[in-house]
């Protein structure tokens, strides 16, 4: 690859994880600051269901609307579409989060948890190798998920069904994942000579750890625990390696 492409090559990998950055703290300052004015005594949670979330909600719509109009009529202009697709991730955002708040207050503690770790993962696919990437992706969706399915899947909690779905769309994914790695398919979206065992390691270990949420909520406290270790050794490794 010539020298150029390459500085090219590190300068967009640099940037996403920038703008990773930025975005990452740019939503979590949000969350902060809505769980800490929507979520108090009655007449304050109220006030923000009937009033304020939905004029949230109405604010990120139109703010979606004009940054898809934006990024639309800008179509030479790189500079500009990149902040029409910002107002589009804002608006998206924000009316998300208010709508979900407006159904169930509890999203919003779920969301400052995983607002981070998406925003870490962006990083990791902007400056280290791919393989490291798509483990750790794998690893940390075990972890989310097996949080998540640990919490929801209790024999009264409204989310059962959509729950048990999930996850086993969730685990045949991962199935289907094992075989395009074991018949080479998936090493084609690799680096040349990328290792492999820790995706093997890494999308077992997920596959595992989302079986054991749905069977065991005691399980899925050990698996989430083990899910994070085995990331944090992979970051680790793949850190040193890349020095």
């Amino acid at each position: 690859m010539p020298k150029y492409q390459k500085r090219s090559t590190a300068h967009a990998s640099e940037s996403l994880a920038i703008h990773a950055l930025l975005c990452g703290c740019a939503a979590e300052i949000f969350l902060f600051i809505v769980r800490r004015y929507a979520n108090g005594k009655i007449a304050q949670v109220v006030i923000w269901n009937e009033r304020y979330l939905p004029m949230l909600a109405g604010i990120g719509a139109a703010i979606l609307a004009v940054g898809a109009i934006w990024t639309g009529l800008q179509r030479g202009d790189r500079l500009k579409r990149m902040i029409g697709l910002y107002l589009c991730g804002t608006g998206a955002f924000v009316a998300a989060v208010s709508l979900l708040s407006i159904y169930d207050l509890t999203f919003l503690d779920r969301l400052i948890a995983i607002v981070p770790i998406a925003a870490c993962l962006a990083i990791v696919w902007g400056l280290y190798d791919r393989a490291c990437a798509v483990s750790l992706t794998a690893l940390a969706t075990g972890m989310v998920s097996t949080w998540l399915f640990s919490r929801t899947m209790q024999p009264f909690s409204p989310y059962l069904t959509l729950s048990r779905v999930l996850a086993a769309l969730l685990l045949a994914a991962l199935a289907g994942l094992l075989y395009l790695l074991w018949n080479g398919t998936l090493k084609r979206f690799l680096s040349p000579g990328a290792n492999t065992l820790p995706l093997y390691v890494s999308f077992a270990l997920t596959f595992a750890g989302v079986l054991a949420s749905v069977v065991s909520v005691g399980a899925a406290g050990y698996a989430m625990w083990t899910l994070a270790l085995t990331a944090f050794g992979l970051l680790v490794y793949y850190t040193v390696k890349q020095i």
